[in-house]
This record gives C-alpha cells, structure tokens and sequence, in this order.
C-alpha cells in the first residue's frame, strides 16, 4: 500500500501517470492545482479499482468550489496528516 500525492492539474501529464501507477488499496490524495481532478466525472475510471482516493478540503474549497461538488472524499488537514503517518510508502 502507499499514498499517491497529485498536486498538478489534470492538465499535467505526470499526474495521470501517478494515478496511472496507483494500485488496489493505494490512497491518493489530490492537493493545491490536484484537487480539480475531484470534479472531473472520469477521475474514477482514471484508477484501477480499489483505489482509494481524497481531496484535500482547504485547496479544492479555495478554487471556489462547493464541497458537494466534489466527487472524492474531502480530507481536512487533520485527516491528511494521518493518512500520511498511516501508510509506509508515499509517491508525489
């Protein structure tokens, strides 16, 4: 298991491919520019399945979105901080 961190936009290829790289029961969590993946109605079909995947509330609420808008779980920082202390490998 690890945490996959995307912090680029969907615009950028190297963050496709760290989801392309996610693996059954891998969390990723998109953060900063990231968090716009969590409104792209394909993010799911973007992950094998079993992937676990978050956005960070503070970033995707600061782009001016809605919290409902969102199609991924939305993590406070607090809540971040502890997947981070949870998972032994992290990719970003």
């Amino acid at each position: 298991m690890a945490l996959i961190i995307v912090k680029k936009s969907p615009d950028h290829k190297i963050s496709h491919l760290l989801l392309e790289i996610a693996m059954p029961q891998d969390k990723v969590v998109f953060i900063q520019d990231g968090v716009l993946f969590a409104v792209d109605k394909n993010v799911k079909d973007l992950v094998k399945e079993g992937v676990e995947l978050y956005a960070l509330k503070e970033d995707f609420v600061a782009r001016g979105f809605d919290e409902k808008e969102s199609l991924v779980n939305l993590v406070t920082y607090e809540e971040f901080a502890e997947i981070i202390e949870n998972e032994p490998k992290i990719i970003s």
